[in-house]
């Protein structure tokens, strides 16, 4: 039998699989594979960033990283710029197409949550509303 705590988790584990699935969807409009995808959203939600803060968050190589963001350069979604502070570095950073991507993503996982609430007693909207805010806020504290 499982836990309570197992039990949130395999939830909140699903939910946010079935929702990361709808967005990627949007995906097939365009010509990126989910791991360059994985970079541009990290860019997009956390600012320009140096390559070895890419190869760490996603933990691979920096050559692979290299190729990787190379990619997606060529595609037009990132820009590579000289660091000012380090001229042997690059800085990464998100281009307006880039931007569109995420947030034609980001409105498909709105439209998937929207027809799932719709099911869902407004009362019982606000509540979850209400414990998913509290819930993030007690994970950013720690």
């Amino acid at each position: 039998m499982q836990t309570i705590e197992e039990g949130i988790e395999k939830k909140l584990r699903s939910i946010s699989y079935r929702i990361r699935c709808s967005g990627r969807e949007v995906l097939r409009d365009f010509p990126i594979t989910p791991a360059q995808f994985d970079v541009l959203q990290y860019i997009f939600f956390n600012g320009d960033k140096r390559m070895t803060d890419v190869s760490n968050y996603l933990g691979i190589t920096k050559s692979t990283t290299t190729g990787l963001v190379q990619r997606i350069v060529e595609l037009g979604y990132l820009r590579k710029e000289k660091s000012n502070r380090d001229r042997r570095s690059y800085i990464i950073k998100i281009t307006n197409s880039g931007k569109r991507i995420i947030q034609k993503v980001i409105e498909r996982r709105v439209e998937y949550i929207k027809h799932i609430i719709v099911k869902i007693q407004d009362e019982k909207v606000d509540k979850l509303n209400g414990i998913l805010s509290e819930f993030l806020d007690i994970t950013q504290k720690k």
